[in-house]
């Protein structure tokens, strides 16, 4: 399996990771089946670049990024943060690289402590891993306050004091805390409203240029991906469908997934033209098609794909498609 790699030296490989879910009958039953969250995952992420990472709901985006931060163990294949595979690691070895991986995640209010103030959120790391002293690390906290824009004056706040998008702020705030070198950023502004939107999204693109600190964005928001993003791959039930460039891939979208994802973005260019999007509904997890597993909703499926699944194959430098019929 092939993988469309970054220039820079990789900061996260997934190598073929494989994460299943068994669903059991009630608390003590048996297993009823496996959820196939994700199937084979291939991909890197370079230092300092952003990958988007797309899909609709249920593809399995989210569980790649835990599988990323080790929220989640995969069932089978290799997670490398810089090149030491983490797939099994102990608690114990594995702690210090936690300061490299952070997240930011969807909901900013659940993901807050709300018995905690804002400063202490941001400080709860810090303290965590042992640096600095009481001084220092207030120091610090006020820093990452004015680093993503809260006052410094919002640290005895509590969270339900806190607009959505102070909130998101302050978690961002807390992920920048360890000084990562990575960010995986999970449908960071859909809860978000609009104006809001706008505004976090700028402030993470000036943190990623100040800090070098590189993202895993996770949307399906294909716009704002657009905007952020280096590199995008697109996900479909468990499995990477293309992986390229941003301009490549939203100029030149080769898998008939990722062009009907591309055709519903909208563009000032198109004017009224009707947008297409995917088809009928997406198989379940439980039970995916055999073959390629867009082939129950693709209008070029031929025999070969409800057979075989393709293999994820290079058609030019930094791009990669899994498809029998646009990458034979």
């Amino acid at each position: 399996m092939t993988d469309a790699r970054p220039n820079t030296t990789p900061l996260v490989e997934l190598d073929d990771v494989v994460k299943h879910f068994d669903v059991r009958l009630g608390a003590f039953g048996g297993v009823r089946g496996v959820v196939r969250a994700v199937d084979g995952v291939t991909l890197t992420i370079g230092a300092r670049e952003t990958l988007g990472l797309v899909g609709e709901s249920g593809c399995g985006k989210s569980t790649v990024g835990k599988l990323i931060a080790r929220l989640d163990q995969p069932t089978s294949g290799a997670v490398r943060l810089n090149g030491t595979d983490i797939s099994h690691l102990p608690e114990r070895r594995l702690r210090p690289m936690r300061r490299d991986v952070q997240m930011v995640f969807q909901d900013p209010y659940s993901s807050l402590n709300p018995r905690m103030t804002a400063g202490r959120i941001v400080e709860e790391p810090l303290l965590e891993h042992g640096i600095g002293d009481r001084a220092g690390r207030r120091e610090s906290v006020r820093a990452l306050f004015e680093k993503v824009g809260l006052r410094a004056t919002l640290t005895t706040s509590y969270p339900n004091a806190l607009s959505g998008g102070q909130r998101q702020r302050l978690g961002i705030a807390r992920a920048l805390a360890l000084e990562p070198k990575l960010i995986i950023a999970d449908e960071p502004v859909s809860a978000l409203d609009v104006s809001v939107q706008a505004q976090v999204i700028n402030l993470m693109e000036r943190l990623r240029n100040e800090t070098h600190v590189a993202f895993l964005f996770v949307s399906h928001d294909l716009a704002v991906v657009e905007h952020i993003s280096d590199r995008v791959a697109v996900m479909y039930l468990g499995q990477i469908v293309e992986a390229a460039a941003k301009t490549d891939l939203f100029a030149r979208p080769t898998h008939p997934y990722s062009e009907l994802l591309m055709q519903a973005v909208p563009r000032i260019d198109r004017g009224r033209q009707r947008r297409s999007a995917p088809v009928g509904e997406v198989p379940s997890p439980l039970n995916p098609p055999p073959g390629c597993r867009y082939h129950t909703r693709c209008p070029l499926a031929e025999d070969i794909c409800r057979r075989e699944t393709p293999s994820l194959r290079t058609i030019a430098p930094g791009h990669a498609v899994a498809c029998h019929v646009r990458a034979p």
